[in-house]
């Protein structure tokens, strides 16, 4: 009998199932796919306090992000880096006025900060290359933090799992049997769990999971939303990222990304289905002019990449425009037939944490939980203060693993030092025992878990390493 099931293996969930286990409560998962599959995956890769919501007057979220901006640059140092953001000044769409005073706002919403306030400053001459046409004179810097998205969701589910919880991944509910005081869920491996409380965190199928799994109607409303990027050749040398004002009052980011490319996002576009999110012909050009709008040296379809793209499922509000529509959380408790279901509406990749410590509140209702909360003390795996040495392998291969992987390279050596050099080569720096580490270590099952998300290797991977993949993951599984 566990104490609480949770469905969902995005941030969210997992974010769930940490601090559920944490508190002492027998805690289950059910993903039908891999970790970080859907939504998780696929952002923009921010932790940020969300500048642009302070023009929805969304003052209570943008402080709890903020405050989570620094919780989780502490607990998860070696897969977040702080950068700086340059908003260029466009004196037609907001003066500098609003400006100044919304970024005032966001110096001081979320209290002491290590992260550098915000100043003006003149675009040619503050960093060494500046990308942005000349008619742009001035403009404002502010820091935020970039995240390893994937695998913040991959380290919550390790640590939730390292602390006695149990997850299914690619793993099915094919019936659901509602009790007085506890729910029956059957999986379509044969087994059936059981459960005193239940909590819905599937993003974009919540909705679905609701009606056709447990057979309840919400009386809330998903707006769903697709944000699609584009990641490009590198647009300009430096550590900066832009976010540019477009006409239509929304911005987009641009953001060095794996040191090679430039990721640029995102989109608003609404869909009705969320299943395989593809960018469209519409978002492509949309997000190449607006860029183009800006820099001095313009793109084409040819300097893609690769692009990727994820639903949003924010609750409806039935306002005009996407962007209007808040990306704050909610929550839906049915207890009227039985046993409680706990159901997750909206959320952001940032305030995940204070998300799941809002759901244990919840659940004290129906469970004996501990008041105490804890996860903004504990570091995620990885995160370490110990410099790991290497005297085994190749330089190269150890820098991108401890960007990668942080502290967990020196278990990585175990694997290396198995096999004769590493064992075989797939490609560049990639090799046979970084494969079979994330089999055994992270709950990698396909090339796409490995390329994508516990990696970000897949961007430009060659077909020919990839065949070589599939045969080395055969070999291990």
């Amino acid at each position: 009998m566990y104490d609480v099931i949770i469905i969902g293996g995005g941030i969210n969930g997992v974010g769930i199932a940490r601090d559920a286990v944490g508190r002492g409560l027998n805690t289950c998962l059910i993903e039908k796919g891999d970790i970080a599959s859907e939504t998780s995956s696929w952002s923009t890769k921010l932790i940020h306090g969300g500048i642009r919501y302070l023009e929805n007057y969304d003052f209570r979220l943008v402080r709890e992000s903020l405050i989570e901006r620094d919780v989780i640059k502490r607990i998860a140092p070696h897969i977040t880096k702080p950068v700086n953001f340059v908003l260029p000044h466009v004196p037609s769409l907001r003066p500098s006025w609003i400006i100044k005073i919304g970024l005032f706002l966001y110096d001081r919403l979320g209290g002491k900060s290590t992260f550098e306030k915000s100043k003006f400053i003149s675009l040619k001459d503050y960093f060494k290359e500046n990308p942005i046409k000349e008619n742009f004179k001035s403009g404002y810097v502010y820091s935020d933090l970039i995240v390893d998205d994937s695998r913040l969701v991959l380290l919550n589910a390790e640590d939730a799992i390292n602390r006695g919880a149990k997850f299914y991944t690619n793993t099915n509910i094919t019936k659901t049997v509602r009790g007085e005081d506890n729910w029956s869920i059957f999986l379509d491996n044969g087994e059936v769990l059981k459960s005193k409380a239940v909590v819905n965190a599937t993003g974009p199928f919540t909705i679905s999971v609701l009606n056709n799994i447990f057979g309840i109607k919400s009386k809330k409303k998903l707006r769903l939303v697709q944000g699609s990027h584009l990641v490009v050749k590198k647009i300009y040398d430096g550590d900066q990222a832009y976010i540019l004002q477009l006409n239509d009052r929304r911005i987009i980011f641009m953001i060095p990304f794996q040191k090679k490319y430039t990721l640029i996002g995102t989109t608003d576009h609404e869909v009705e289905n969320f299943e395989n999110p593809k960018i469209t012909y519409e978002e492509k050009t949309y997000l190449i002019n607006s860029v183009n709008s800006f820099i001095k040296k313009e793109i084409t379809d040819n300097d893609i990449i690769w692009t990727y793209s994820g639903v949003r499922p924010l609750i409806e509000n039935n306002s005009k425009t996407s962007s209007k529509v808040s990306r704050d959380y909610t929550f839906e408790i049915d207890d009227r037939d039985g046993a409680p279901i706990i159901t997750v509406f909206g959320g952001k990749l940032t305030t995940y944490r204070k998300l799941s410590e809002q759901v244990l509140k919840k659940l004290s209702k129906y469970i004996l939980v501990s008041n105490k909360t804890w996860t903004s003390n504990e570091v995620l795996p990885g995160a370490s203060d110990t410099i790991v040495n290497n005297e085994d392998m190749p330089k190269k291969i150890f820098e991108r693993l401890i960007e990668t992987y942080g502290a967990k390279v020196s278990k990585l050596k175990e694997y290396y030092n198995e096999f004769n050099a590493g064992g075989d080569l797939i490609f560049e720096d990639f090799y046979e025992f970084e494969v079979k580490y994330l089999i055994k270590e992270e709950m990698a099952r396909t090339s796409e878990d490995i390329l994508f998300r516990r990696t970000k290797l897949g961007i430009n991977f060659p077909k020919e390493a990839k065949d070589k993949l599939e045969i080395i993951l055969k070999r291990h599984l």
